[in-house]
């Protein structure tokens, strides 16, 4: 029971009991006064009694304009959906408060707090774990090769190679990504095993080359010209060309990027280029090296690869994880991307908002549809039940005072 509902009962109780003690000397001035005031106050409260609880209930087992709540049932929960979808949540409203945040702040306050980043790790791990116990490694590899083989027509590489090229140029990855395959190539120009190479390549050339004829075996005889000398030779040769374009300035070098610049703004500007670099890519590349079926094997051989080891999954959950701050690093730092990545998220909300607003209203009454009417009626009581329970207080009190009042300008009359 509420403090203000066991106030109201003992009030009311006080008052009948006054009434009914004061009414036998009611026929004197005083005992008059008390007992209209009393009566009045009983009246008051019993009346206020009454009206409150017929918001709830049915008084005294009355069914006429009594259970007032449980009876408007719909039309109260009509008016709540109507107010949130119509009055409160309504679009402008919404899209106006989405304008005053900063949505890429918030997302990276997430992200970069501490429990953020185990929150997502936790989330992706999760993933991971009710995607490998619920797939069929089988059933994903024929999925994948058939993904992949029926949409090979729609899979265009340009749209996406040129811009990746483009920024690879833009950063200067490009020389890095040179530098690295020159490198490579040194490594193995200076492996025994690529003398040995060249050292047979040359053999058998010398020997085509003579081919039975006495004045050629007599020049390579006299010039002393060993396939293992000249695999030598070529060997120092290719290592000193290769040392020599890693410089940044080397023709060779400069060359190279000025074409490679050319062949990319002629397959931005020129459409029919582009549009045979792009079947020859989709004939050569594609569906020459079957990479429908390529696809699908690797990315089943790395799900059994991972599946079976578990602490290969965390390792990669890690390495994922180290990837995606120094992503997140970079990007809070650039100011215009995170004003463009705010932009374009609350361009996204909008869109949505927009095709979604009307379903406000449907979640709303179908959370309002599980009040069944005594818990509606246990939920509103327990909102403003104690507040209610004032009414019947100042009902007596009111009633009381009015009483009095009434009694001492009728008295002498």
């Amino acid at each position: 029971m509420s403090a203000n509902k066991y106030k109201a009962t003992c009030i009311l109780g006080i008052v009948s009991c006054g009434f009914l003690a004061s009414y036998p000397f009611s026929h004197t001035f005083f005992g008059g006064l008390l007992a209209r005031g009393f009566g009045a106050a009983m009246i008051g409260g019993l009346a206020d009694w009454f009206a409150v609880s017929a918001l709830f209930r049915r008084p005294l087992g009355i069914p006429f304009r009594t259970a007032i709540i449980p009876r408007n049932r719909e039309k109260i929960f009509q008016a709540l959906i109507d107010m949130v979808e119509h009055e409160i949540l309504i679009k402008e409203n919404i899209k106006k408060n989405l304008d005053d945040y900063d949505l890429t702040a918030t997302l990276l306050y997430f992200t970069n707090e501490n429990s953020g980043k185990q929150d997502v790790k936790k989330m992706l791990y999760r993933f991971w774990q009710d995607f490998a116990l619920q797939v069929n490694p089988e059933d994903l590899e024929v999925l994948i090769q058939d993904f992949v083989e029926d949409n090979m027509d729609n899979i265009k590489v340009l749209p996406y190679g040129i811009p990746i090229v483009q920024w690879f140029m833009d950063h200067e990855y490009d020389d890095k990504i040179l530098d690295l395959i020159i490198e490579q190539c040194i490594i193995a120009a200076q492996n025994e095993k690529f003398v040995h190479l060249l050292a047979n390549v040359f053999a058998a050339v010398t020997k085509k080359y003579e081919h039975g004829m006495n004045r050629r075996k007599l020049f390579n005889l006299l010039m002393d010209l060993s396939p293992k000398q000249l695999a030598k030779a070529a060997q120092h040769g290719l290592v000193s060309i290769l040392l020599e374009m890693k410089s940044p300035q080397h023709p060779f070098r400069l060359d190279g990027k000025a074409k490679l610049k050319q062949f990319v703004v002629r397959l931005q500007n020129d459409a029919d280029f582009g549009q045979r670099v792009e079947s020859w890519l989709q004939q050569n590349i594609i569906y020459k090296f079957k990479l429908g079926e390529k696809i699908s094997r690797s990315m089943v051989a790395v799900f059994h690869k991972v599946i079976r080891d578990n602490r290969l999954a965390v390792r990669g959950m890690d390495s994922l994880m180290a990837q995606l701050e120094i992503v997140l690093e970079d990007f809070t730092k650039n100011q215009e991307d995170r004003v463009k990545m705010d932009l374009y998220l609350k361009a996204v909300l909008g869109d949505w908002l927009d095709r979604n607003h009307d379903q406000i209203g449907r979640i709303v009454k179908e959370s309002l549809n599980e009040f069944t009417n005594e818990r509606l009626v246990n939920f509103i009581d327990s909102k403003m039940g104690n507040d209610l329970q004032m009414i019947r207080i100042n009902g007596s009190f009111v009633g009381g005072l009015v009483g009095m009042i009434l009694y001492i300008l009728t008295y002498w009359l």
